[in-house]
């Protein structure tokens, strides 16, 4: 069986027994909010590079004005890693002493994922993945955009008054009656980068190797929580009662008082239905960090 890990707080833990749910926070307030913003801002750098061109000018306009309007309000994520009792996990996402790390089964969760439409992706921490990504979505999307009535071999050959008529008449037809082709063409590659940008991280957080239930316009009722200095929306997936046997393994984290922590949780996951063997200890030290 391969697992993915979930670290969260006692509170999150309580949170995900009482409501059988794993919850998936809106993009916009993620710990690291600027990920979202830096993934498009990374697309938009591809786009100048694939279409420094003339020939390419008015896709290349439209795209980067569509670009800089994106704000992915709608998309929620959690993450999860694929290593167990790791500091670094401990250290950003647990407080001191009162951590967890919740195991759950990657076939289930994936099942979950397709029968409720949400996708469970891994990160990209690569420069080199993450642009070929970002290639291949924009370059595909592309093939939908109206093109110029000339090859490009046609158009370099062109002189400069008539490649500049050529863009005029283009660029007015996008107006008109090719509008609503290149308003859907735009559409597919914008909805494309919202998906793709949660999976976007920085190459220094590696070591975490996360996945993410990315879920775009969710369906479920958007909820509330405190934040440390403002409201944090999320949604609450009812993974767990859904797929009660994808919960597979609790540690407890690095803590002053182990044993009785451990005995505690214990008490806990029986009270649901779990057998309590499923709880184990840290294996790391505890320290305050």
């Amino acid at each position: 069986m391969s697992l993915l890990y979930h670290y969260t707080s006692q509170q999150g833990l309580l949170g995900i027994f009482a409501s059988r749910s794993i919850w998936a926070t809106n993009t916009q307030y993620l710990n690291d909010h600027t990920e979202f913003v830096h993934a498009l801002t990374f697309a938009s750098s591809v786009a100048n590079y694939l279409f420094d061109s003339d020939y390419w000018h008015s896709f290349s306009l439209m795209l980067h004005k569509r670009l800089k309007e994106l704000r992915g309000e709608s998309v929620y994520v959690a993450s999860f890693s694929e290593k167990p009792d790791l500091l670094s996990q401990w250290r950003g996402y647990c407080p001191g002493g009162s951590g967890y790390c919740i195991g759950l089964d990657q076939d289930l969760m994936a099942e979950y994922c397709e029968e409720k439409g949400f996708r469970l992706e891994k990160c990209l921490y690569r420069h080199d993945d993450q642009q070929a990504e970002v290639t291949g979505i924009i370059t595909s999307s592309m093939l939908l955009f109206p093109s110029i009535p000339h090859t490009l071999e046609e158009f370099h050959g062109m002189k400069l008054e008539e490649q500049v008529d050529a863009m005029e008449v283009f660029h007015d037809r996008l107006s008109g009656d090719l509008k609503s082709q290149a308003e859907e063409a735009l559409r597919v590659i914008c909805d494309s980068l919202i998906e793709f940008a949660p999976r976007f991280k920085h190459e220094g957080f590696h070591e975490e190797a996360e996945w993410r239930i990315i879920v775009n316009e969710p369906e479920q009722e958007v909820l509330f929580r405190p934040g440390p200095s403002y409201a944090i929306p999320y949604i609450a997936m009812d993974l767990i009662k859904s797929k009660p046997q994808a919960l597979a393994k609790i540690i407890v984290g690095p803590n002053p008082n182990q044993s009785r922590a451990k005995q505690s949780v214990e008490f806990l996951v029986r009270k649901y239905g779990y057998n309590p063997e499923i709880v184990l200890r840290s294996a790391l030290p505890f320290n305050f960090w």
